[in-house]
């Protein structure tokens, strides 16, 4: 019998190390800012405190006042969405996350659970997102999302 070979993919770059444990926390606080507007949007609700816990100003204000319009029309979403995000700049401090998400959700009227016209088919849209370091936290700052602007999980 031989002695085996050491295998080479044992020594890791330092580069690696000290990335990807930020990059995995970009990426779950993205995920996270996305349950919470889901969260939120069930049922209208601009004070969800999973809001405040995964976004800062100008996105956390911005998604209060989508669900407080939603909330005054009487409308609530359902749905889901898949996300497929990618980190494209990566700082100490701040980081660009573009997704091609698969969107079923669609706002519904609360009391009937009829859909919103107009009604949208299932769809990838297109989101860029920046998240920023809020004390320990990324949380996410800024997010564009284009409706059906990407090929399906790119």
């Amino acid at each position: 019998t031989g002695t085996k070979a050491p295998i080479a993919s044992t020594s890791i770059p330092a580069t690696t190390t000290t990335l990807a444990p930020t990059s995995v926390a970009v990426l779950n606080a993205y995920r996270a800012g996305w349950a919470a507007f889901e969260h939120a949007l069930a049922d209208a609700n601009p004070s969800d405190p999973e809001l405040a816990a995964t976004m800062v100003d100008p996105q956390l204000q911005s998604v209060k006042a989508y669900l407080f319009a939603d909330k005054r029309a009487g409308m609530v979403g359902r749905g889901t969405t898949t996300l497929h995000p990618k980190i494209t700049a990566l700082s100490a401090t701040t980081a660009t996350v573009v997704d091609c998400a698969y969107s079923t959700a669609e706002l519904i009227y609360a009391t009937t659970g009829k859909p919103v016209p107009p009604v949208t088919p299932p769809e990838n849209d297109g989101v860029r997102a920046t998240l920023v370091l809020s004390g320990s936290t990324w949380k996410v700052s800024k997010q564009t999302v284009t409706d059906g602007t990407c090929a399906p999980g790119s």
